[in-house]
């Protein structure tokens, strides 16, 4: 099972379809498999930072997000407890993450979760394995980019067809 950070939802819901970029289309179809059925588990911390930044930058967003929340039945939404939120405190410093990726970090611990999809290679330095890149290499990858292509999406990179 893996845990899926805000950098995800946000380069999805921000995506150009004119001129769709590499992170972005591996945003989009993270969250696809997911919609599809794959398991995955974010935070309810997770959730809302999102939101708050969608409020900020992307307010047309906001609606469209929430209606794709409740399109992945799969995703487990978990809410933080007190242990999580003082592990984030007793640990804020130490490692190259702030207060709300820590208290993530806890979540994924006391759930056994060792693997975030984002981008952000800080989750690293606590020992978290980040994917993110990995999914280019995946055949269904390319499916993906395909029917992307059929929607009218175009590429701010060189996909790699077969």
């Amino acid at each position: 099972m893996i845990f899926i950070d805000a950098t995800i939802f946000i380069k999805w819901m921000t995506a150009m379809k004119k001129n769709l970029s590499l992170e972005s289309a591996i945003a989009g179809y993270v969250l696809k498999r997911i919609q599809d059925g794959e398991i995955a588990v974010t935070s309810s911390i997770v959730k809302d930072e999102v939101i708050i930044w969608l409020s900020r930058y992307r307010a047309s967003k906001l609606s469209t997000f929430l209606r794709a929340l409740r399109m992945m039945p799969t995703l487990k939404i978990v809410n933080p407890n007190f242990n999580d939120e003082e592990f984030a405190v007793s640990n804020y410093g130490r490692f190259d993450l702030g207060i709300s990726d820590l208290i993530n970090v806890a979540i994924m611990r006391r759930l056994n979760i060792n693997e975030i999809c984002t981008t952000d290679v800080g989750y690293k330095s606590v020992g978290v394995r980040v994917v993110f890149y990995e999914f280019v290499d995946e055949p269904s990858f390319k499916d993906f980019l395909e029917y992307l292509i059929s929607k009218g999406f175009r590429f701010a990179f060189k996909p790699q067809f077969g």
